[in-house]
């Protein structure tokens, strides 16, 4: 009975969203799209040579950006310095459980943080990827599917 009630808040859930994102799309602070975020104003934190854009889509579609600036090699390094996310070290790196303070969590409701680099799903994790100069990476709350 248990897993018929999640079901049906999950699908009234997502119709929810749906219908909210559906009238939200003529706002350029709502982005859907991880492609259509350059119409937002990022803000600059850090110091240091190395500048990046970083993006966070979060759950409900909110969107914040980021110039961040460091002198850390890898994204994964300057994100943790900049107090953007933190996680749990495992075999495969670090495991991203909080993006700009909102917590994800895979076990608990099915969401996890996935990395995105210039727009596609990031093939590296994000304490692997090296900084380079142009290149925008992401973290997007995303469900499970």
């Amino acid at each position: 009975m248990k897993s018929y009630a999640k079901f049906i808040l999950s699908l009234l859930l997502t119709a929810l969203i749906a219908v909210g994102a559906a009238g939200c799309n003529d706002n350029p602070g709502i982005n859907t799209d991880i492609a259509d975020m350059s119409e937002i104003i990022p803000q600059d934190i850090g110091q240091g040579e190395k500048a990046f854009r970083f993006e966070v889509m979060h759950r409900f579609e909110s969107t914040t950006v980021w110039n961040v600036y460091t002198d850390e090699a890898t994204i994964g390094a300057a994100l943790l310095e900049a107090g953007l996310i933190d996680g749990e070290d495992g075999e495969w790196g670090l495991f991203v459980t909080h993006v700009n303070g909102i917590r994800a969590d895979f076990v608990e409701d099915g969401y996890w943080w996935a990395f995105y680099i210039d727009g596609e799903m990031a093939m590296t994790g994000v304490d692997s990827a090296l900084i380079e100069e142009g290149v925008t990476y992401a973290f997007v709350y995303t469900e499970a599917s």
